[in-house]
């Protein structure tokens, strides 16, 4: 068949210049005929907003960035503000975490969103379809003709043009819904219509089309106007043409049919209806899983707590408190966090600064004792967030705690109930989960652990060497620097260690990578200007290089802290000369960013291994014949010579200049772990293991705990905790004046 059959193209119009005034020749509601008819939910589908290249449209037409994109946008919004329980629809908490809250949601925002295309876009908002009705009935009410186009297309034009799934089966009226390839039909009508309305000398045309699925055939039904009054096609009573002639309906059949021509090699992409559904399961996961994760966090700590509830507070010295009262920090830490004035943290950590500022002033507090008063006073805010929380959980009925997993009992275990667990005698390739539970928990903490040294130490570092560059300090200090050096190394290389353990190829890795490389762009273009400069200059600018040296420290600090760096790329900038007790930045080139995936390699990792094994008690819980191999007992026994003579040297200055570095104690009780450990470790050749005999009992967890679906607001609880402080601390200054 030819074009003409294969596109079938029927018009008429509606001109109120020719009839009687508010009424048109066919329909006086053009704009009504556009959101009532053309674009009913049971004709249509909703085409998933997306971006066309200049490369994939016609001839000057430009690449598409509808407002459409904010439908999604909206989505987002809606979804987070539901996580964060700050919505108008959860009037009742139960309500949290369901996914009929959410659906309802975007009915709201959707409306008729996605099921039509025209001249703002392929698949516009709901916003734009409504504007787009309104333009043509005004236009209507203003004397020009509105043309209503039917366009009908054979199937066996479509499935040749690849707009229709090849493996459809006609079964009736309605059945073509989810087989057509939208995003290839509406482009090539959007080109069809462009060429015809520039054959047909329109000035500024407005238009609306709808593909429509629920009769036997597939059809496009367009409204079309143009805005001005064009002399080109007006008609000698003044009014415009009225229904398209020939040549234009030929120009339209060849813009759809050419596009589509150009546009048969590409895949098609028939799944329009199923991309929506999936969108929004898309939202409703992320939405189950926010509601999961945080609920998960309260689900533990129930389970985990002693059944005793006097016993429930954050400063008890109860040994059975001590890992619940460690989720309760993460849960509230977490909160404070990522959402500091909801929770209110932010309004007590100023009122705490506040004071820390007064008290300096009137009682000429040092430094130190600023910041001692600054972490008493957060740490106070701790305290009383996780014993709100606390009561909080005490008002819980008991006959909620319903549930009670084995992984809800391994969850909540702490390290020493979880390592009582351990199987004994596991056959080979059987999973523990006690052990799997105890060492993902075990190595996170360590992570965490020595990735917080490391900032502590390059902050004291950098401090010094700022210091030492205002000539504040003299050369009897510089054992402090090597100190801290070496304090550095050490966390960084085990930062590593529990890294490699935990290095998934998160996309998280990849963002911080994109992050990171303009700064390491700027540093590679800055190290040539300056090295060229001393080329033709035959002469070293040492400030130009102390500046650049500065932020390639600053960078590839930031490069570790953010997961992207190691300790291999900050010995690559740094010298540090242990014999002769020196530490200066190389002035080099810096060093890429990369995902822990590609940047962890097996040989850095051997290199680092055995510098904790005095932690590694644990993790060969009642094995007490655990080997340790001559190659890294000398390893471990390297960095333990290291740090005690960096340690004992740094001691000597401390207590000569009558200071205390909370830094250096903890160093030196972990370095005397190391000593009791590689004393045996040398002598027998085994590691040092946490026995059976090592832990006492604890008292009898709850176990039964709350559903998963079961939602508590936190936040809410806690910032009623901290308001309360504030209230008692005003009492109490109250009290005191009076």
């Amino acid at each position: 068949m030819g074009m003409k059959q294969d596109i079938v193209i029927k018009s008429e119009y509606t001109n109120n210049a020719r009839s009687h005034s508010g009424k048109g020749s066919r329909g006086s509601s053009p704009g009504q005929y556009v959101m009532s008819y053309m674009t009913r939910e049971d004709a249509t589908e909703v085409l998933a907003p997306v971006r066309m290249s200049v490369a994939a449209g016609g001839k000057d037409y430009p690449a598409y960035d509808s407002a459409a994109f904010t439908r999604y946008m909206a989505r987002d919004q809606a979804t987070e503000r539901l996580i964060a329980k700050d919505d108008e629809d959860l009037l009742n908490a139960d309500e949290y975490g369901s996914p009929l809250v959410l659906k309802h949601k975007f009915r709201q925002i959707d409306k008729l969103a996605g099921r039509a295309f025209g001249r703002n876009g392929i698949s516009l908002s709901h916003a734009e379809l409504n504007r787009s009705s309104e333009n043509i009935q005004n236009a209507f009410d203003e004397g020009h003709s509105v043309q209503k186009i039917v366009l009908s297309f054979t199937e066996e034009y479509l499935r040749e043009t690849g707009v229709l799934d090849p493996k459809f089966v006609h079964k009736g009226r309605g059945s073509y819904k989810g087989h057509v390839d939208q995003l290839k039909l509406r482009h090539a009508v959007m080109n069809g219509v462009e060429r015809m309305t520039k054959t047909g000398r329109f000035i500024d045309p407005e238009w609306v089309g709808t593909i429509q699925l629920d009769t036997s055939h597939v059809h496009v039904h367009i409204a079309l106007t143009d805005t001005q009054f064009s002399e080109l096609r007006m008609k000698s009573d003044g009014a415009d043409r009225g229904k398209i002639n020939e040549r234009e309906k030929a120009m339209l059949r060849k813009g759809i049919h050419y596009s589509l021509e150009d546009m048969r090699q590409l895949k098609s992409f028939h799944g329009q209806t199923s991309i929506e559904r999936r969108n929004v399961v898309s939202y409703v996961k992320d939405y189950a899983y926010a509601t999961m994760q945080e609920n998960s966090s309260i689900q533990l700590l129930v389970a985990g707590l002693p059944k005793n509830k006097k016993q429930w507070r954050y400063g008890t010295n109860q040994k059975a408190m001590k890992h619940s009262n460690a989720l309760a920090v993460k849960m509230v830490e977490k909160l404070f966090a990522d959402d500091p004035d909801k929770s209110g943290y932010n309004k007590a950590m100023q009122a705490v600064l506040d004071y820390a500022e007064e008290s300096s002033v009137k009682n000429k507090l040092n430094d130190r004792a600023k910041r001692k008063l600054i972490k008493e006073g957060r740490e106070r805010i701790i305290e009383r967030s996780v014993n709100g929380l606390y009561k909080m959980l005490k008002g819980v009925d008991p006959a909620e705690l319903t549930t009670r997993t084995t992984m809800t009992d391994i969850q909540s275990s702490s390290d020493e109930d979880l390592a009582k667990a351990l199987r004994q005698t596991t056959e080979p390739g059987t999973f523990d989960p006690a052990a799997f539970a105890l060492r993902v928990r075990g190595y996170n903490e360590r992570q965490d652990v020595h990735t917080g040294r490391v900032g502590a130490f390059y902050s004291l570092a950098t401090e010094y060497d700022m210091a030492k560059v205002g000539g504040l300090v003299d050369d009897t200090a510089h054992v402090m620097r090597l100190f801290y050096e070496e304090e550095l190394e050490f966390h960084m290389g085990l930062a590593d260690k529990y890294r490699t353990f935990l290095s998934f190829h998160h996309s998280k890795d990849v963002e911080s990578v994109q992050q990171m490389v303009p700064r390491f762009d700027s540093l590679v273009s800055r190290y040539g200007d300056v090295a060229k400069m001393e080329r033709e200059t035959l002469r070293v600018d040492q400030r130009v290089r102390d500046e650049y040296m500065r932020d390639l420290r600053a960078y590839t600090f930031e490069c570790f802290q953010q997961g992207v760096g190691s300790l291999k790329e900050w010995r690559a900038i740094t010298d540090y000369d242990r014999e002769a007790g020196t530490v200066e930045t190389r002035f080099v080139l810096p060093v890429r960013p990369k995902t822990r995936a590609e940047n962890l390699s097996p040989i850095h990792f051997d290199t680092v291994k055995a510098w904790d094994v005095h932690h590694l008690g644990l993790d060969y819980y009642n094995k007490p014949d655990a080997r340790i191999d001559t190659k890294n007992t000398l390893s471990f026994a390297s960095v333990f010579e290291s740090r005690k003579r960096r340690a004992e040297a740094a001691e000597i200055y401390v207590k000569g200049t009558e200071q205390n570095l909370h830094a250096l104690e903890f160093a030196k009780r972990d370095i005397s772990d190391m000593e009791e450990v590689l004393q045996k470790a040398v002598d027998e050749g085994l590691i040092q293991t946490v026995t059976l005999e090592d832990w006492s009992s604890e008292d009898e967890r709850q176990l039964y705990t709350l559903p998963l679906d079961r939602s508590l607001n936190v936040a809410r609880q806690v910032r009623q905790s901290i308001e309360h402080i504030e209230m008692m601390e005003q009492e109490e200054q109250e009290e005191e004046l009076g």
